[in-house]
């Protein structure tokens, strides 16, 4: 386009998103002015060619603007406005001398005052030829970014203000702590001194700043009142424009937040370090304490003491054990000695959690100290806590309160003591100690507090890690389940306690009720001891679920006068002899007489054997009752006053010993209609002389009437009353307790049943949280025939089986396949009923493809080959069961009897690159400007505290959780060049990697039973397990490692091979793996040894070069042959490395280039060919490696190819095989240029064998097959002019057709001649018009997308240190 300027211009469409949905397309010139500067700035544009027009903008700091089109040739000259009067800058700013894409001036420009105090104003300019097309003619078009910057950026990366000077000038100023400040009057072109004061630090010695300088960290000197040295770290970086970025920095933060006053130095340094005064002896340093190690003959280690005011004077603060200042955590013992005699010494746990600052501070260390312990009190409770050893001792030291919701740092009292703690409530009167629990490992519990009466109070307390610090939290265990519940269904009261505790500590629950109970000491086996009231006693395990051992207890009880008890009869007695309660007594002697029942006296209670004698009780010894009495032992028993009865004589009952030969005398029977009497004797029954029923009457055994007479009274079962006796238990029940343990969701329930009720109690409560005690109601059980109520049948069963799996392809938004998940032979199986849901689930087979081009590995995560002789060699991949019962409604979790999760051994392979593209695919990263908050890491801490441990969250209870990992090969390949963005990603991240293969990695299971957690607690205690299990194997790792030459890769080969000897006789496979491990160990040493050397080169494209060569290599002869083209690369460039190296440099820096250049090709003349030498032996090693490969270690391939991930219109689409093939095919036609991509492949005559393959850049077209590669014609999109059908008719009628592919002709070469002279147009036979004009038109279309891409401005974002 030209403007009324006859100089033409571009005129630049830029689209972008306003929104999700609308898209807004901007029409602006190519030439943009950006302004970096603190202020706004004024433009003035002036056109040379017509004078007096000129064309003023205003630029907003921070904004960017586009210069009209009508003024793109225009002279630009700048000033700042606002605060600085000042006038245009020295001299215009010039684009036209920037012709080819990416090249760069850079340039300043000063502004002198209008008057006034204001000084010489100086801003710095970069102008960039963007990536526009070349400018067609001689007038060059604009193309340009021109940015305005500061000439200097003072960062300041301190938690304090700093103040600035510059040296011999009059600059000055102050920088909040985290902000940056520009400094317009410095002068880059020379030399800077400069000087900074921060608090405590009033003296400095002056960094020079040379004129020119690019990248490199200094030290600065500060100083503080006690002379004693700091060291800060000053990073100068170069911008654009020749500006410069002075960040301020110091090494090492300590950040107290132990809440104890501590005091720093470096070790084996007599002084302490700078910074820190008298007032640290007293309290603790609420800002970062700024840390460096400034002697360089001490160790660099630091060491630290408790502040000597902490204290009274009988004390004296010592040193601890000098730990270093790298990533990780520990954990030191600060001791306080006491001067004093008999007075013990104290004692400090500080953790210490060192990690490398986020975003802008990733240069500085942030060591945090912090207690060891932290009790965080949520609950509506005002709490108590102190260490078991010192519970009776009246100390506020030893004993700490805290408020609700509010938390303190703990310390042990006494280190030499059992670190158990101890908490109560001072909200409840007379509140007792809990006992001891331990808070130094990740686990959950219900504290036990009593008060006077000894009632139980729960506390829930949950510990978690962060960092260094145990986080003990402390919450209400009202809304939540108890772990234990006794549930008491007999017909008697039972006591029960835990085992080995104090007799204080014992409890009741009463019959027919349920009590909610926890452990009144955690730290004691997790035993229950239950007893009944004149009976035995028992243990119980409650982490064993099913029946346990009876409880028995004495059934004694009373041989009654029926009549005399109203209960009886059911009728009010009209006598007063009849509400006597007469029962039969011995009160002395051996007679048997009527008296007043009185509870619990032993002469009136009787028990019977199973031989049916009645033992009188008051005339035995006690007994065990679970144990058989043998007859001949027993007390004295029921007998007759005679030798022998005779069936007309009433005979007094009394007390004999037993005798067998008095077996018809001594044996009773209570008949069916309440009368007593002898078996053997069925006429003669108990009763009383003359139906006399008063205290002290005898007791006789005789005849019944034969009529009674009138005068008889009769009971309601029509016998006389003086003969109505029946029996009357002392307690009620069969004396015989059923315990058994099983569990109700999260609670383990001791569940006691009479073992002759009809009704068995095994159903939970309504209402299983439970906060105190109370009865079981009738619906709690059964119904009273022993079945369960009616429920709706609710049975559901599904089956899923896919025996080809499931797949699933993972695309970033660059299109780009990442990854392909294979699953086959996938079997689900679920199962529902009223009671629970099953979910059993297996893969028979897993497997991650690497789907990257050009990749080293192409299979990320398969399943490791297992030896014919391996048991577990059928079982899936993947196998998963699960079952989950229902939960309470009222309850906000879900309960699951068992998770189960085993994975086979498997084998992870993690590319570099793949690893880093999945961190961007998944957002796994964060910028900069997301971490520039300093308290981020607290904030994280306190986030996950709280979903840890927060009541309202969700929980999850397992019975048994068991995920089995058993064995995994681990190899990292890294990668010798990445692109800037992964370069990026991998910066941000701190992630550190080193190449090693096959590194075997034993984990032990994970496995935990009876869990209610949170998922995020479950989940952090999952990740802790596996860390340190991965941690543990560190020792395999770095035997594996690639530099080392894989020594545990040797040994694992020499003993398969010797195994193989030994138990098949294979001689032949000893050697063969003798020759694997050793040349395998070899490659991988030659290997990493060229890759050092080759970064010496400092040669980029060599680098890439070979990284080309070796990535295409699988095969023995590929390697082979990759090997001997690294040692043909390396000698050529080690030739022609001095004269290609001072040319590239010249060309990108001018004369100091040259010299650079030539230092880099005098280099590479020694290290290239000792690199290519290295990649032959290299190379030829892993060509043996591959040849004697054992048979076992199979090599996996990928499932399918990459996908051509661009169809039509830049769309994705779906898979094809074909078009994955074709991609394949183009690659190995253009030596694997990925960036050319397909855009069909069309087969256009079947007879004589002809193609074509279409791509982004070239049109191929071949004869023959793929194996042969018979490129007939090749015309690059850049050349050609259009494409076109045509249809030739022959004298014989036949038609031939033909595309006809006209290119531009070659202006170097016209002279004198006309273009359509020099004009080619080469024609390729179709077998039909139909395909003709089919190419015909991909061909076009592929040329459209060409002229679109080198019309479309790739915009180079440029990172700024």
């Amino acid at each position: 386009m030209t403007t009324t300027d006859p100089v033409p211009a571009r005129v630049v469409f830029a689209v972008s998103m306003d929104g999700s949905v609308r898209k807004v397309v901007t029409v602006r010139s190519a030439l943009v002015l950006v302004n970096t500067l603190e202020e706004q700035v004024e433009v003035r544009l002036e056109k040379p060619a017509v004078r007096y027009e000129a064309h003023s903008l205003k630029i907003d700091s921070g904004s960017s603007l586009a210069v009209p089109l009508s003024y793109v040739s225009a002279d630009i000259w700048v000033r700042p406005i606002g605060f600085w009067s000042v006038g245009f800058c020295n001299k215009p700013i010039h684009w036209r001398h920037l012709l080819r894409p990416g090249e760069s001036s850079d340039g300043i420009r000063s502004c002198t005052p209008d008057g006034g105090d204001v000084g010489i104003y100086r801003f710095c300019v970069s102008v960039k030829r963007e990536n526009y097309p070349a400018s067609m003619g001689k007038h060059v078009q604009p193309g340009h970014r021109i940015t305005f910057l500061p000439p200097v950026v003072l960062v300041n990366l301190l938690p304090y203000d700093i103040e600035y000077y510059l040296k011999a000038t009059e600059i000055t100023g102050k920088v909040k702590a985290g902000k940056q400040a520009a400094l317009f009057a410095a002068d880059v072109s020379q030399d800077l001194e400069l000087g900074v004061r921060i608090e405590s630090f009033a003296r400095c010695k002056e960094l020079l700043i040379a004129a020119g300088s690019t990248h490199y960290v200094v030290r600065m000197h500060l100083y503080d009142s006690a002379d004693r040295r700091m060291l800060l770290h000053v990073r100068i970086a170069s911008r654009r424009g020749g500006a410069l970025k002075v960040s301020i920095l110091a090494p090492y933060w300590l950040v107290n937040k132990a809440g104890l006053p501590l005091v720093f130095k470096q070790e084996n340094v007599h002084k302490e370090a700078a910074g820190q005064f008298e007032e640290h002896e007293f309290a603790r340093s609420v800002a970062p304490l700024l840390f460096s190690f400034a002697s360089s003959e001490a160790p660099s280690m630091c060491t630290m003491r408790i502040g000597r005011r902490q204290h009274s004077d009988g004390y004296l603060p010592n040193w601890c054990q000098p730990f270093p200042l790298e990533a990780g955590v520990g954990v030191r013992q600060l001791h306080v000695k006491s001067t004093n005699y008999g007075q013990p010494n104290w004692v400090y746990n500080i953790g210490i959690d060192v990690r490398a600052g986020r975003g802008r501070y990733r240069d500085t260390n942030i060591v945090t100290f912090a207690p060891r312990y932290q009790l965080d009190n949520r609950s509506r409770h005002k709490l108590q806590f102190a260490q078991r050893c010192t519970l009776y001792v009246q100390s506020s030291v030893s004993q700490l309160s805290a408020l609700p919701n509010s938390s303190l740092p703990f310390h042990w009292p006494r280190l030499d003591m059992d670190p158990l703690l101890c908490v109560r409530s001072c909200n409840i009167a007379g509140c007792l100690w809990s006992g001891g629990f331990r808070i130094d490992r990740l686990e959950s519990l219900h504290v036990n507090m009593r008060d006077e009466q000894r009632k139980s109070h729960f506390l829930r307390v949950e510990i978690v890690i962060q960092g260094p610090t145990f986080f003990v939290v402390f919450t209400d265990a009202s809304s939540m389940p108890p772990p234990f519940r006794i549930d008491n269904y007999s017909e008697v009261a039972i006591q029960f306690w835990q085992t080995k505790v104090d007799d204080r500590l014992r409890s009741w629950v009463s019959q027919q009720t349920s009590v909610p109970y926890a452990f009144d000491e955690p730290t004691l086996p997790p035993y229950l001891t239950c007893a009944v009231s004149g009976g035995t006693s028992a243990t119980y395990s409650m982490n064993s679920f099913g029946e346990g051992e009876l409880l028995c207890y004495e059934n004694l009880f009373y041989i009654a006068v029926s009549e005399t008890f109203t209960a009886e009869t059911g009728r009010p007695s009209t006598d007063h002899t009849l509400a006597m309660q007469l029962v039969l007594d011995v009160p002395q002697g051996i007679a048997v007489i009527l008296a007043c029942k009185q509870s619990g006296k032993r002469s009136q209670l009787w028990r019977m054997t199973g031989g049916g004698m009645l033992v009188h009780e008051g005339s035995s010894e006690p007994r065990d009752p679970r144990k058989l009495t043998d007859q001949s032992k027993a007390g004295l028993v029921l007998d007759i006053d005679a030798i022998a009865p005779q069936p007309d004589r009433y005979v007094q009952l009394i007390l004999k010993k037993h005798d067998e030969r008095r077996q018809r005398t001594q044996t009773w029977h209570f008949t069916e209609d309440g009368r007593l009497c002898c078996p053997q004797l069925p006429s003669l029954y108990v009763q009383v002389r003359s139906g006399c029923l008063r205290r002290g009457a005898d007791v006789l055994l005789g005849p019944a009437p034969p009529a009674p007479p009138h005068t008889c009274r009769l009971n309601s079962r029509g016998i006389p009353v003086e003969q109505g006796i029946s029996r009357q238990k002392l307690r009620p029940g069969s004396g015989a307790l059923s315990v058994k343990i099983l569990a109700d969701g999260p609670t383990r329930v001791l569940q006691i049943t009479d073992r002759n009720q009809k009704r068995a109690a095994s159903q939970p409560t309504c209402d299983w949280i439970l906060v105190d005690e109370h009865k079981l109601l009738e619906q709690d059980s059964p119904t009273t025939d022993g079945s369960a109520p009616y429920q709706p049948r609710q049975d559901l069963q599904v089956h899923v089986l896919l025996k080809h799996g499931v797949a699933v392809s993972l695309i970033n938004q660059f299109c780009e396949e990442l990854c392909f998940i294979s699953l086959g032979d996938i079997m689900c199986e679920y199962t529902a009923n009223v009671k629970a849901e099953t979910l059993n689930c297996s893969i028979r087979d897993i497997q991650v493809d690497n789907q990257l081009l050009g990749t080293q590995v192409p299979v990320m995560l398969h399943m490791t080959a297992a030896p014919r002789t391996d048991v577990h060699r059928s079982l899936p991949a993947l196998s998963v069961i699960v079952r989950r019962v229902p939960s309470q409604e009222r309850v906000n979790a879900d309960i699951y009897e068992y998770l189960i999760v085993d994975l086979r051994p498997m084998s992870l392979k993690l590319d570099e690159r793949l690893l880093w593209k999945l961190f961007q695919f998944f957002g796994m990263y964060q910028s900069d400007a997301e971490l520039i908050r300093m308290e981020e890491s607290d904030y994280d801490a306190q986030r996950a505290l709280t979903a840890a441990t927060s009541i309202a969250n969700k929980r999850y209870y397992f019975g048994m959780m068991r995920l089995d990992i058993r064995q995994l090969k681990l190899s990292v390949f890294t990668s010798g060049k990445l692109a800037p963005d992964l370069r990026a990603i991998k910066h941000l991240t701190g992630v550190p990697l080193i190449r090693f293969e096959d590194a075997d990695i034993e984990l032990d299971p994970f496995e935990r039973g009876h869990q209610f957690e949170t998922s995020q607690f479950l989940l952090d205690a999952v990740v802790k397990h596996y860390t340190e299990e991965l941690k543990s194997q560190a020792a395999n790792i770095l035997g594996s490692v690639d530099f080392l030459g894989n020594p545990l890769g040797l040994f694992n080969d020499i003993t398969e091979g010797i195994s193989g000897l030994i138990s098949e006789g294979k001689v032949g496979g000893l050697f063969k793996n003798v020759a694997h491990g050793v040349s395998n160990s070899t490659a991988k040493f030659t290997g990493s040894l060229s890759d050092t050397l080759g970064k010496v080169s400092m040669d980029d494209q060599h680098q890439a070069l070979r990284e080309n060569i070796r990535s295409h290599s699988g095969t023995s002869g590929e390697h082979l042959t990759a090997g001997l083209m690294g040692l043909g690369v390396g000698v050529f460039g080690g030739l022609t490395s001095v004269i290609t190296q001072p040319i590239q440099g010249a060309s990108r820096d001018g004369f100091e280039g040259l010299f650079t250049g030539l230092g880099k090709g005098i280099v590479g003349m020694v290290t290239k060919p000792a690199v290519g030498l290295l990649d032959m032996a290299s190379g030829a090693a892993h060509a043996v490696s591959r040849t004697s490969r054992s048979t076992s270690k199979y090599s996996y391939q990928r499932v399918r190819p990459p996908r051509s991930c661009v169809g039509p219109g830049s769309l994705l689409q779906c898979y094809s095989a074909g078009q994955a093939e074709d991609q394949q095919f183009l690659y190995s036609l253009n030596n694997n240029v990925y960036s050319e991509r397909l855009i069909a492949y069309e087969q256009i005559h079947s007879q004589r064998k002809t193609h074509c393959i279409i791509s982004s850049e070239k049109i191929y077209f071949l004869r023959g097959n793929r194996q042969n590669k018979d490129i007939v014609l090749v015309v690059h999109l850049s050349e050609l002019q259009r494409c076109q059908h045509l249809a030739v008719r022959a004298h014989n009628g036949e038609t031939t057709n033909y595309i006809v592919l006209t290119k531009k002709p070659d202006p170097q070469a016209l002279g004198s001649r006309s273009p359509q002279d020099l004009q080619q147009s080469p024609q390729v036979v179709c077998e039909s018009e139909m395909m003709a004009m089919k190419v015909a038109h991909k061909v076009n279309y592929a040329w459209n997308l060409y002229q679109e891409s080198i019309q479309t401005l790739v915009i180079d974002e440029e990172g700024e240190e």
